[in-house]
């Protein structure tokens, strides 16, 4: 059997890209950089969104049932490191970046090059530290166009959720 340390290095090895996760809580907008997240299906549009359980985020897409995915750019580490630890909330603000209200009622970044505004319709996960959310999308949008997206590989951070 591998020793512990390996398998996290084998786990470290999958590829994937950071993003900035947003939803409206009980206690108003939250957001926060993830990591896991993948497509499902295409027709109907879902992806899978895994958020770590106890989180600010993770209990406001719970509540809300709703979410917005925001695709961290290459040239944009910052704007994935101001939501590891978020501390300043805001009406139309938070960690220092303006958002707008959605369409499905849940921030959506200015300084996004990217963005899918989604809806959850099935969770997984009652014997992890993660749930899985899966989410269909309902609008979306590209704001920077030949976007290239930030990998969590290309930066000294193993882990977003």
């Amino acid at each position: 059997m591998a020793a512990k340390d390996s398998i996290r290095d084998v786990l470290r090895s999958f590829n994937y890209g950071l993003f900035v996760v947003a939803a409206n809580g009980p206690d108003g907008p939250r957001a926060a950089t993830v990591s896991w997240v993948g497509q499902v299906s295409l027709d109907p549009r879902l992806i899978s969104v895994a958020l770590r359980k106890g989180t600010a985020i993770h209990d406001a897409v719970q509540a809300s049932r709703h979410l917005v995915l925001h695709v961290v750019g290459a040239d944009q580490p910052e704007f994935a490191r101001a939501f590891f630890k978020v501390t300043q909330f805001g009406s139309d603000e938070i960690a220092g970046y303006h958002f707008t209200s959605g369409p499905v009622g849940a921030p959506v970044f200015d300084a996004a090059e990217a963005w899918l505004a989604c809806e959850v319709v099935e969770e997984v996960g009652q014997n992890g530290d993660h749930t899985v959310f899966i989410t269909q999308v309902i609008e979306g949008d590209v704001c920077a166009p030949h976007m290239s997206a930030l990998a969590l590989r290309d930066t000294a951070w193993h882990y977003g959720g």
